[in-house]
C-alpha cells in the first residue's frame, strides 16, 4: 500500500467516528427542540435562550481537553506511553476543578443574566431555572471531553463515537420520560429536558470512566498512578487556555454575525438561522478531518517523522476538498428542497437561496483551512492560532460583513459573501504558516 493510501485510510479511520459522534449531537438537539416545542411558546423560547447561553460557556470550557490531546499525541509518537498517564491524571484534576468552579459561578449568575437579556419575565424565569440545572452537568462534561481526548490521541476515536451516541441517545430517552412524565415519572416540562441532559452526561462519564479504569489502560499508559505535577498541569494549561479563549471569541463573533442580520430584517434573520443550521451539518466533514489531522501530526512529530506530518496535512486537504466539493454539488442541485425541509416560508427560502450557494462553494476551502489549522494546533502552536483567529474575526471578518451587508446594502448576500471570504482568509493564513515549516520543530 502506498504511503498516500495508508495516510488516507488512517485519516478516515480517525475522522469518520468523530463526524458521526457530532452528527448524533445534532440529531439529539433536533429531537430536544421538537419535544420542548410541544410544551409552550415560552418554554421553547426559554430552551433556545438557555441552550445558547449554556453552549457559550460549556464548549470553550471543554476545550481544556485540547492541551490534553496535543500532549498525548506527541507522547504516543515518541513511544513514551507510560508518561501518558501523567498527562491524563493532571488533566482530570484540572477538569474537575474547572468544572466545579464554573458550575458555582455560572449557576448563581444565570438568573441575573437571563433577566437582563430577555424582557419577558416568564421566559427569563424559565430560562434561569433551566440553565441552573444544565450547569450541574458542566464538571461531568469537561471530564468526558478529557477522557475522549485520551482515546482520540491514542487513535481510538470509535470510543468517542460510542460515548457520544450513548450520551445523546440517553438524552433523548430521559428528556421524553421527564418532560412528558412517562414510565410513572412526574411530568417536569422544560425542567425535565434540563435534568435529562444532566443524567445523560453522568451516564456518559460512567461509561468513559469504566474504560479508563480498565487494567489494560492503566498498565499500558500508567493511568491513575500519579504523581500530580504542577509543571505538567501548567504545560497543559499553556496549550489549552489559548484554545479556550479562541472558543469564547469565536462564539461571540457568531453572536455579532447573527445580530448584524437582525439589523437587515426579520426575514433575513430567519434565513440566517436556517443557513446556520445547514452549515452546522456541512461543517462536520471539515471538523472530523481537521481533528484527525491534528492527532496524526502530533504523533508523527513525536516520532520525528516530519515528512509524514506534512504528507498527512496534504492528504487531509485533498480529502476535505473532495468530500466537501461532492457535498457542494449535491447541495447546489437540491438547494431549494433542502431549504424547504427547514421552513415552509417561501420568502425565507428564496432569501436564503443565494447565500446557501455561497456557503456551499466555500465549503471546500473551509475543509482545507481546517486541515492546515489543526496541523498548527496539533504541533502545539495554539497561541499562534488564537491570535490569528482573533485578528481575522474582529479586525477583518466582522467589519467586512457589516460593510458588505449594511453599508453597501447587499443584505444577506453580502454577509455570507463575507463568510466565504473568512474561509479563504483562514485557509490562506494557516497554509502560509504550514508552508513556512517552523511548526515541525515546535516542542511540546
Amino acid at each position: 500500500m502506498s504511503r498516500n493510501k495508508e495516510l488516507n485510510q488512517k485519516i478516515l479511520q480517525l475522522s469518520i467516528p468523530i463526524m458521526l459522534g457530532s452528527l448524533s449531537q445534532t440529531l439529539m438537539s433536533t429531537a430536544d427542540t421538537i419535544m420542548v416545542g410541544r410544551l409552550s411558546r415560552e418554554a421553547l423560547a426559554a430552551a433556545g435562550l438557555g441552550n445558547i447561553f449554556t453552549f457559550t460557556f460549556i464548549i470553550p470550557l471543554g476545550l481544556l481537553a485540547m492541551g490534553t490531546r496535543i500532549k498525548i499525541s506527541r507522547r504516543v509518537g515518541e513511544k513514551n506511553l507510560h508518561s501518558v498517564g501523567t498527562v491524563v491524571d493532571n488533566s482530570l484534576v484540572l477538569a474537575a476543578l474547572l468544572g466545579i468552579l464554573s458550575t458555582l459561578v455560572l449557576s448563581f449568575g444565570a438568573p441575573l443574566i437571563m433577566r437582563n437579556i430577555n424582557p419577558d419575565p416568564v421566559v427569563a424565569e424559565l430560562a434561569s431555572n433551566f440553565v441552573r440545572i444544565r450547569f450541574l452537568a458542566v464538571p461531568f462534561f469537561i471530564l468526558i471531553m478529557t477522557g475522549q481526548a485520551f482515546f482520540e490521541a491514542t487513535s481510538r476515536t470509535q470510543i468517542t463515537l460510542y460515548s457520544s451516541v450513548l450520551i445523546n441517545g440517553l438524552n433523548i430517552f430521559f428528556n421524553a420520560v421527564l418532560i412528558f412524565g412517562l414510565l410513572g415519572f412526574p411530568a417536569l416540562g422544560l425542567m425535565g429536558a434540563a435534568w435529562g441532559s444532566v443524567f445523560a452526561t453522568i451516564c456518559g462519564l460512567v461509561f468513559i470512566g469504566f474504560i479508563l479504569y480498565n487494567p489494560r489502560e492503566r498498565i499500558t499508559y500508567g493511568l491513575f498512578s500519579g504523581p500530580l505535577s504542577w509543571v505538567e498541569a501548567r504545560s497543559i494549561l499553556d496549550l489549552s487556555i489559548p484554545s479556550m479563549l479562541e472558543g469564547f471569541g469565536s462564539i461571540f463573533s457568531y453572536f455579532i454575525f447573527v445580530w448584524i442580520h437582525s439589523l437587515i430584517g426579520t426575514v433575513e434573520l430567519a434565513a440566517a438561522s436556517v443557513l446556520n443550521s445547514i452549515y452546522s451539518l456541512l461543517f462536520l466533514p471539515a471538523m472530523g478531518l481537521g481533528k484527525a489531522t491534528g492527532i496524526l501530526v502530533g504523533q508523527f512529530l513525536g516520532s520525528k517523522e516530519r515528512v509524514m506530518a506534512r504528507m498527512a496535512t496534504i492528504q487531509a486537504m485533498k480529502l476535505g476538498a473532495f468530500f466537501s466539493g461532492f457535498i457542494a454539488v449535491l447541495g447546489i442541485i437540491f438547494a431549494r428542497p433542502l431549504l424547504s425541509l427547514y421552513t415552509p416560508d417561501v420568502q425565507v427560502v428564496q432569501t436564503a437561496l443565494v447565500p446557501l450557494y455561497i456557503i456551499l462553494v466555500g465549503t471546500s476551502v473551509n475543509s482545507m483551512g481546517m486541515a492546515t489549522r489543526h496541523t498548527i494546533i496539533g504541533a502545539g502552536m495554539t497561541r499562534w492560532t488564537f491570535k490569528m483567529q482573533m485578528i481575522i474575526c474582529y479586525i477583518i471578518y466582522l467589519p467586512l460583513v457589516y460593510f458588505l451587508g449594511i453599508f453597501l446594502g447587499l443584505g444577506i448576500k453580502g454577509t455570507y459573501l463575507g463568510e466565504a471570504l473568512y474561509f479563504i482568509l483562514v485557509f490562506a493564513t494557516h497554509y502560509w504558516k504550514f508552508r513556512q515549516g517552523g511548526w515541525q520543530f515546535h516542542q511540546v
